[in-house]
């Protein structure tokens, strides 16, 4: 190599691998101070994609974690409820069994009925006010209920009469069979399925029951949003009707079957529920024919077709047919006549109308969504696992304790409403046990995806503290050599002496 004085090769060498060195021990520290490999993408591309891949992965499996978590205390609030109705119930089982024993006097059945009455309150009082975070836990009540499963329905008496449905931003009219088909030039009979943003139309047709009512909702919807459940149209995840221009009509047929002349008891789809008798202009009044009698028009009740509730036609019959030997009581929403039959006066038919008010209430759902976008658990989404707690859905309106025959009576459906509390909390414990196991589930990915995580991006301290000794010697070693290579250009000077 010639000597020269132009460029300090050695020096230059010495300056390129002090600065290689200097860059390689401040990665190092950067690394020892992050506890992090990778903390540019210039550190290894690949393993941070990886890593970025992973924590995101992980961080939605902690927050699906925390979903179900959470799922399972909306579940706990509404489980405590039930478990209060449940103690309310025992109670009205005790006021019950007391008054149907016919020892109390007047005034001691009158104090037990009373205790009866606000215990159904507070059971209604439960059923609508336990929420969790703003979300009633319970069913709302039914939208609408029948008194058979077979009963004709219509939507309001008379043309124009609608009712409108609406799920999402889809929305369905229902029109009283004396309409016309077509509403804005829509083909009201149509069964396609509505599309996004736009209105259906659907002309009842006289013979409609609760079952193709619910079947024209979910064919006209794409979706299952409505069933029937004891007579009960019931709707779901967020349909509801929004909009009538009049209440259902359900058709009960009074033509009797088994016994002759008459039926020996009455169901209705709501013992609050207005009736009417049947015919033209409602005028065929309804009768009672004793045992060995004729049958006798029952006058008040359904003087000019007026109607009125099932309790005020059971307080009739046994007012004005007691010298007869004939009484009827009422327990839930069913009417039990004794001593005699109903039936309807010869007319245009032997019916009776039940006019029962929409419930426009959208029945509160819960989903737990986790991290790969499915529902891992539902709560009043389907007919499987919709709960009610009032005193309607229970089958407890309209009981009462007045009488030792209808204490007996509200004794049967007080046991009944027991069972059916029990098979809810069994429902929402098999709830909450999936629930449990979808958190642990979670919580077990996420900490092995994190410890996949560690694996790609964490310092190994180890190999990091070695590297920086290392580092530290070149840096020292680097800044001697470049002070030799500085001092080596001198030795020239040597020549020119």
């Amino acid at each position: 190599m010639a000597l020269g004085v132009l460029n300090n090769i050695s020096a230059i060498m010495a300056q390129n691998n002090l600065s290689n060195t200097q860059a390689s021990l401040s990665k190092t520290l950067q690394q020892l101070s992050s506890g992090s490999r990778i903390n540019s993408g210039a550190d290894d591309a690949a393993g941070l994609s990886l890593a970025n891949g992973l924590q995101a992965s992980s961080t939605a499996l902690s927050q699906s974690a925390a979903n179900a978590s959470e799922g399972v205390d909306f579940l706990q609030v509404a489980d405590g409820a039930l478990s209060q109705v449940t103690s309310l119930l025992n109670r009205a089982v005790t006021l019950a069994t007391e008054a149907s024993n016919g020892t109390l006097n007047s005034s001691q059945v009158g104090a037990a009925n009373s205790e009866y009455q606000k215990i159904l309150t507070e059971v209604d009082t439960i059923n609508s006010n336990t929420e969790y975070n703003g979300i009633h836990t319970f069913a709302s009540n039914a939208a609408y209920g029948t008194s058979g499963a077979s009963d004709a329905l219509d939507f309001g008496t008379a043309a124009g009469d609608t009712a409108t449905v609406t799920y999402g931003n889809q929305t369905l009219v229902f029109e009283n069979s004396q309409g016309t088909a077509g509403v804005a030039g829509v083909v009201a009979t149509s069964s396609g399925v509505i599309a996004s943003g736009a209105t259906g139309y659907y002309l009842m047709t006289g013979t409609d029951n609760i079952a193709s009512v619910a079947n024209q909702i979910n064919q006209q919807f794409g979706a299952s949003v409505a069933s029937v459940q004891n007579n009960q149209l019931v709707l779901t995840g967020g349909a509801k009707f929004t909009a009538t221009s009049a209440s259902l009509t359900d058709t009960i047929d009074l033509t009797p079957t088994t016994i002759p002349n008459g039926v020996t008891s009455l169901t209705v789809g709501n013992a609050n529920d207005q009736l009417a008798p049947g015919g033209a202009g409602g005028t065929n009044d309804l009768q009672i024919t004793a045992t060995g009698g004729t049958a006798t028009t029952i006058t008040g009740w359904a003087g000019a077709g007026t109607g009125g509730t099932l309790a005020q036609l059971a307080a009739d019959i046994s007012t004005q047919f007691a010298n007869a030997g004939v009484s009827a009581v009422v327990s839930g929403n069913t009417m039990t006549i004794t001593g005699g039959t109903l039936s309807q006066q010869a007319g245009t038919g032997a019916t009776l109308t039940e006019t029962d008010n929409v419930n426009s209430a959208a029945n509160p759902s819960v989903s737990i969504f986790t991290s790969d976008g499915t529902i891992s658990q539902s709560y009043n989404n389907s007919s499987t696992d919709v709960i009610g707690a009032s005193s309607s859905a229970l089958n407890l309106s309209g009981t009462s304790l007045t009488s030792t025959a209808l204490a007996q009576s509200a004794l049967t459906e007080i046991n009944s409403a027991i069972t059916t509390v029990a098979a809810d909390r069994g429902t929402i414990g098999a709830n909450i046990n999936t629930l449990t196991a979808v958190e642990n589930v979670m919580n077990t990915q996420s900490t092995n995806t994190l410890s996949a995580e560690n694996d790609v991006t964490a310092t190994d301290y180890g190999q990091a503290t070695s590297d920086m000794s290392k580092y530290q010697i070149l840096s020292q070693t680097g800044i001697a050599a470049l002070s030799q290579a500085n001092q080596s250009q001198q030795l020239i000077t040597k020549l020119l002496q």
